[in-house]
């Protein structure tokens, strides 16, 4: 099922070391100095930029807990000894692109698992991410939050082509399909949109595009 164990870490350290970060009071003032164009690295790196976006105050952002509150609170839920050693990739020289759900794709999500298992949940909350590998196995949560990931620098300019689908290796559970109208087919076959005001957010060893869906590299309710 994973193509690397140590790719597979890489989003989970980028995030606790985030999360760690982000609930000490540490967050970025604000976007990127300069205007950003597709392959011109930014200044700051992955995980930087992470911050940065947690703390802006974009129409559509969750600005009393930070957009990326739910994603942080997934990746919390997860082994720190599974990530220690790889913290500082997502640092470092090598590249990626990150997909990052919203908050709100986080909440949707819990309220699909409640209504299709009928889990008696009231309410969304960060939190309740955490009970994802009771309900579907161990290690789902990782590989969920693995699949939003994939190798190089892709700015929507490479995630979509003009004319035809494209299929998209992520680093773990399979590919991503990408059409022409901007939107984005998972395992589940989910229809994701990116965020209009926050894609290409441009990092040194990387690019972030924010979207509006948890991608999922399965069916969970496929019988």
């Amino acid at each position: 099922m994973y193509k690397s164990s140590t790719n597979l870490k890489t989003i989970t350290t980028t995030f606790i070391a985030s999360a760690a970060l982000i609930f000490a009071g540490s967050v970025f003032a604000g976007p990127p100095a300069g205007k950003v164009k597709p392959g011109k690295p930014g200044a700051d790196n992955i995980l930087e930029i992470a911050l940065n976006v947690n703390g802006m105050g974009f129409e559509n952002v969750d600005e009393e807990v930070g957009e990326f509150a739910y994603l942080l609170a997934a990746v919390g839920c997860l082994s720190e000894n599974d990530a220690a050693t790889v913290v500082g990739l997502l640092t470092g020289s090598d590249k990626y692109t990150l997909f990052a759900p919203t908050n709100q794709a986080f909440r949707n999500l819990q309220l699909t698992l409640n209504d299709e298992l009928d889990l008696g949940l009231e309410g969304t909350s960060p939190e309740t991410t955490c009970a994802v590998d009771a309900l579907l196995g161990d290690g789902t949560l990782f590989t969920v939050l693995a699949y939003h990931l994939t190798e190089d620098r892709r700015f929507s300019n490479s995630v979509f082509n003009k004319n035809n689908p494209k299929t998209i290796d992520m680093l773990a559970a399979g590919s991503i399909t990408s059409f022409p109208n901007l939107t984005i087919m998972d395992g589940a076959y989910q229809m994701v949109s990116p965020v209009p005001s926050l894609i290409n957010i441009n990092a040194s060893n990387g690019v972030i595009h924010v979207i509006d869906t948890v991608m999922l590299p399965f069916n969970p309710f496929a019988e």
